[in-house]
């Protein structure tokens, strides 16, 4: 009878290459976002010889007024990263009916926001209300910075990458427009799907949101159950798989899926 190496298939061997390969992905993502980040603050920088061509910054008083223009200015697809839903320049009940009629239009909307706009019951709302409107959405573990580009006749950008704080910009430079979208583009196909209640069985939604990192009572809010109720599945779910800590179960429940699904994404 002949014997085969126990540390081909050992559950210690299946776990490293998992995470072998799991490193090798993140890395090669961080690189692409890294190297496309670099090439946006290069373009975006101002010099001693004044500001950027094609880049003029915008007041917060007229920041709804651009953002209107170029709504009705574009069509096709308008992209947009978020890093808070309680901030911007589009938050005016004027500028979101202009978006909302523009998305009826037939124009498509993708918006990315943090996985921490789940943590809130303003921030689920917001994202419901905005998905009901026919809004693609998309979640990221963290946002860097916020930005909308307006198919290919504009941007609204943060002033500095990832500042809040340091008001708005429009953008009319077709190189940094393609770019801005290019970067978008990129962090959309690395992102998740949001899992709302309609989107799968429920432990299949439950891991998902625990692969994002959120916190037991965001999970609660957004699958619209008790706290005990998210809490006492992860515990089931934690038995039927034979571990003991939520690492593991997350580690286990990973190399039990088929390889395409392994590293994340998921697509509508």
């Amino acid at each position: 009878m002949a014997l085969t190496s126990g540390n081909a298939t050992s559950p210690g061997r299946l776990l490293e290459e998992y995470f072998d390969r799991e490193d090798s992905r993140i890395e090669e993502r961080q690189r692409d976002l890294r190297q496309v980040r670099d090439l946006l603050g290069r373009l975006g920088d101002s010099s001693p010889a004044g500001p950027t061509p094609g880049v003029e910054p915008i007041s917060d008083d007229m920041a709804p007024t651009v953002v209107q223009r170029l709504i009705h200015e574009s069509s096709g697809i308008l992209r947009n990263l978020v890093m808070v839903v309680d901030a911007g320049p589009a938050l005016d009940d004027a500028t979101m009916r202009d978006n909302q009629q523009w998305i009826a239009a037939g124009n498509v909307q993708r918006t990315i926001y943090p996985a921490q706009a789940l943590d809130t019951p303003q921030g689920l709302q917001w994202l419901r209300s905005w998905s009901t409107v026919g809004e693609e959405q998309r979640l990221l573990p963290e946002v860097g910075s916020e930005y909308a580009v307006f198919g290919d006749v504009g941007a609204v950008a943060l002033r500095g990458w990832g500042d809040v704080a340091s008001g708005y910009v429009l953008i009319r430079d077709p190189l940094l427009i393609s770019t801005l979208a290019a970067y978008f583009d990129l962090a959309w196909e690395h992102s998740h799907a949001v899992p709302y209640a309609a989107s799968g069985p429920g432990d299949e939604r439950l891991v998902e949101l625990l692969g994002m990192g959120l916190k037991d009572e965001a999970i609660a809010r957004f699958l619209g159950v008790g706290l005990r109720t998210v809490r006492r599945r992860i515990a089931a779910l934690m038995s039927i798989h034979g571990v003991d800590t939520r690492f593991q179960l997350g580690a286990s429940l990973a190399t039990s899926r088929p390889t395409a699904s392994v590293g994340g994404r998921h697509t509508r």
